[in-house]
């Protein structure tokens, strides 16, 4: 599995390959994405909690940041500004259950919006 160390001694030397972070407490959640994300050749990682995916974002700027709303210290759709400004290149792909939020979601900055459940094909929409 790829480190935070890994990650960024790669981006020192050249050869990094695309990430992504994953984040939501819902452990099946996490492992259905990251299995997907494995077969398309990136690298996951995962945190299930907004201050702890704060703290990825910030040290490792990915590619993709698949965020949950409804999370244990907060809501996704709150941080979503802070995400921008920590990392103004990182694609945010919120996944909620709650469709009613999606033009909210949209107007503070996503890219994609995924409602659940999960599909693969939602998945692959969001990383193209």
């Amino acid at each position: 599995m790829l480190t935070t160390t890994d990650v960024l001694q790669s981006e020192n030397s050249g050869n990094l390959k695309p990430f992504a972070l994953i984040v939501d407490d819902e452990v099946d959640t996490c492992l259905l994405i990251k299995l997907f994300l494995h077969k398309k050749g990136i690298e996951a990682f995962q945190a299930h909690s907004l201050s702890e995916g704060i703290s990825k974002i910030i040290d490792l700027s990915p590619k993709w940041v698949f965020l949950d709303n409804n999370l244990p210290d907060g809501h996704g759709i709150d941080k979503i500004h802070d995400i921008k400004r920590i990392s103004p290149e990182t694609q945010i792909v919120m996944i909620t259950a709650l469709g009613k939020i999606k033009d909210m979601a949209f107007s503070l900055g996503v890219d994609k919006f995924i409602e659940k459940p999960l599909s693969f094909a939602s998945i692959e929409c969001a990383i193209h």
